[in-house]
């Protein structure tokens, strides 16, 4: 779904409205979402191929997803939260921690049914040769890029996280163009800044490679490489539990990529790790 700058101008407004009205396309027929968005239905049939779906109808199967996807706002989740049955009764596979675990589980097979493996090879192949990559985030973002980059530091030299050394955002950005990728994941409610440095990048052009959760999110059309992941969760905060699999897979590609070299690092860093005693040996 981040093929927007491809699309032709008919196209273009076709997909607007479909990314603003997941519901309509979901629950309505072909000819009704056409007269709604003022477009003939053949153009909502190009536009499904376009987008890489064999049909309108996976097109309004992803739309049904994301309404699924759609997160309640906090307050309303946290008492919903207090209608789970409770995790006191012995025995009684119930409660709070289970419905987490199990809605962590179908937001994993989901992403494992969904994934476009060519997409997630090409992200693969952006990172891995990017000149620099350079990663940001806000609120659970800024965790999800100290992870990535955590793993990527062992076997690259050429990663960081913007903003971790205390400097400006722009200070990190100042120097990304064509050659250079960059990375974040984002979830509603989702932050100002990181949507602006997103587009400023892909203006100056860099890949923009985004995890996010549905066909809303503002990070869709910017993204060079986007992959649409389930946060479905129980309690009152979206669960990461799907995106930390996708991350932990896709730097497993791209240490493969790194080849001899990746791997001479990492055996160099762990060395390193060990003889200056930074792990703890009984």
């Amino acid at each position: 779904m981040s093929r927007f700058d491809g699309l032709s101008p008919k196209l273009r407004r076709a997909a607007e409205f479909v990314v603003a009205h997941p519901d309509e396309v979901a629950t309505r027929t072909l000819r009704q979402v056409a007269k709604a968005a003022d477009i003939t239905p053949p153009t909502l049939s190009r536009l499904a191929r376009a987008l890489d779906c064999e049909s309108y109808e996976e097109l309004r199967e992803i739309c049904r997803g994301e309404l699924k996807r759609r997160n309640r706002i906090l307050a309303d989740k946290a008492e919903a939260l207090l209608q789970i049955s409770t995790e006191n009764t012995p025995g009684a596979k119930s409660g709070v921690f289970v419905s987490q675990a199990s809605a962590a589980i179908e937001n994993i097979q989901e992403l494992i049914e969904g994934i476009d493996l060519e997409k997630l090879r090409t992200a693969a192949n952006t990172l891995a040769g990017a000149r620099k990559v350079v990663l940001f985030g806000t609120s659970s973002g800024l965790a999800v890029a100290q992870y990535f980059a955590c793993m990527a530091r062992l076997g690259f030299d050429n990663w960081r996280v913007a903003g971790a050394d205390g400097s400006l955002w722009s200070t990190s950005f100042s120097d990304v163009g064509p050659g250079d990728a960059v990375f974040l994941a984002s979830i509603q409610p989702y932050g100002n800044l990181p949507v602006r440095a997103a587009q400023a990048a892909r203006d100056a052009g860099a890949d923009v490679i985004v995890i996010t959760d549905g066909l809303a999110s503002p990070y869709v059309p910017i993204a060079s490489h986007c992959f649409i992941v389930g946060t479905e969760s129980p309690q009152f905060f979206p669960s990461h539990i799907a995106i930390l699999v996708l991350i932990e897979g896709l730097m497993g590609m791209i240490v493969r990529r790194g080849g001899k070299a990746a791997a001479k690092r990492i055996q160099a860093s762990e060395s390193l790790a060990h003889s200056i005693g930074e792990y703890w040996v009984n």
